[in-house]
C-alpha cells in the first residue's frame, strides 16, 4: 500500500498484450466493482470506449449500461482537470473509487504520479484503489520487478496479492 500519513490506498497492477486482451480481462472486474457500488474511472492511452462496446455486444452482461456509463477517459483527449474533478467528486461523497490507468510504462507511471500527487494531500485515500495496466509489448522493465511494487495483481480470476505469487 502507498502510505499518505494515516491514509492509504490500495494499488494493483495488470499486464496485457493488446487492447482486446485488456478489454476482455477488465470487463468482469469492472462489472463486479459496479455491482459493489464502486465508482470506476479509467485513464487509457489507447483503449477507447468503442472497443468495450464491441465486446459488450458479444457478451451477456447484466449491467451493460452501467459499464458504458462509467468515465472512460483518455488523457490524450481529456483534460486532467476533468479527470480529477470526476475522481474528486466521488471521493468527497465518500464512495469507493477504482481508478484504472492503462498504456505503456511511461504513460502509466506519469498518469499515476499526477493523479496520486493531486489527490493524496487533500483526501482520505483509504477508499481508493488504483489499478495500473501495463502493455507488456512496451515494457522496458521485468514484470516481476514492477509487480513487487504493488499490493496485488489483477488478472482474469480477480485480485491476487503479490505475496501469493
Amino acid at each position: 500500500m502507498e502510505y499518505v500519513g494515516e491514509r492509504c490506498m490500495k494499488k494493483l497492477c495488470n499486464f496485457y498484450v493488446s487492447d482486446l486482451h485488456l478489454s476482455v480481462m477488465l470487463l468482469p472486474y469492472i462489472s463486479k466493482q459496479i455491482n459493489e457500488d464502486v465508482e470506476i474511472t479509467t485513464i487509457f492511452e489507447k483503449l477507447k470506449k468503442e472497443n468495450i462496446e464491441i465486446i459488450l455486444d458479444k457478451l451477456n452482461v447484466k449491467n451493460k449500461n452501467e459499464i458504458l456509463n462509467i468515465n472512460w477517459f483518455n488523457s490524450n483527449q481529456d483534460t486532467y482537470e476533468k479527470i480529477e474533478n470526476t475522481i474528486e467528486k466521488s471521493i468527497k461523497e465518500n464512495k469507493k473509487v477504482a481508478i484504472i490507468i492503462g498504456g505503456n510504462q511511461n504513460y502509466v507511471v506519469n498518469n499515476n504520479e499526477n493523479i496520486v500527487k493531486y489527490l493524496e494531500e487533500k483526501y482520505d485515500m483509504s477508499n481508493v484503489k488504483i489499478i495500473d495496466c501495463y502493455n507488456v509489448e512496451e515494457l522496458n522493465t521485468d514484470m516481476k520487478l514492477i509487480a513487487n511494487k504493488y499490493d496485488g495483481i489483477l488478472n482474469t480470476s480477480g485480485e491476487t496479492p503479490t505475496k501469493d505469487l
